[in-house]
């Protein structure tokens, strides 16, 4: 829009009462969507926060790989994209009762819960299932054996884990 059609909207708010009431109409009918779609149950909270955060381990690993690997004498620009197996795992810290039974010995775990929360031990991050590496020097058989050793040490994967191309 231009600023003529903009100062007669504007106008027309001014002086149209209807126009006004229409607006304001729309703003609550906006405003009322805009609350309601936030109060609205979440799908599976949890799990979107523990893919945002193998989401963000991933990403975070595929950035370091990146910056190190373009250091490496040859290589040149380096472009990084790790696969993972599955989500986060997440450890919670659990209760065992034994409880003697005529059939035997019954075993309960529960969740520790601590203010209506449970508590995590530790959160065990997805394995590495393979790695893709592209970089421009990556054609040369010494730089693309560097590439392939840094990695390698860096990450907890078999060489066959490792796809190493050269960029175009």
């Amino acid at each position: 829009m231009n600023n003529s059609r903009i100062n007669k909207f504007i106008d027309k708010i001014k002086t149209d009462g209807k126009t006004r009431v229409i607006l304001i109409i729309f703003c609550f009918a906006l405003l009322a969507l805009l609350v309601a779609v936030n109060l609205l149950p979440k799908k599976t909270e949890s799990a979107s926060g523990s893919n945002d955060a193998v989401a963000g381990y991933v990403s975070g690993m595929e950035l370091k790989l990146e910056n190190l690997l373009g250091k490496v004498e040859g290589a040149g620009k380096v472009s990084v994209a790790i696969s993972v197996e599955s989500g986060m795992e997440t450890v919670l810290a659990m209760t065992t009762t034994t409880k003697e039974t005529s059939g035997g010995r019954e075993i309960t775990s529960t969740p520790i819960l601590v203010n209506g929360k449970t508590v995590v031990l530790k959160e065990v991050y997805p394995k590495i299932s393979g790695v893709l590496i592209v970089a421009e020097g990556a054609d040369k058989l010494a730089v693309y054996s560097k590439i392939q050793q840094a990695t390698l040490s860096l990450l907890d994967v078999k060489a066959s884990q490792i796809e190493i191309l050269a960029m175009k």
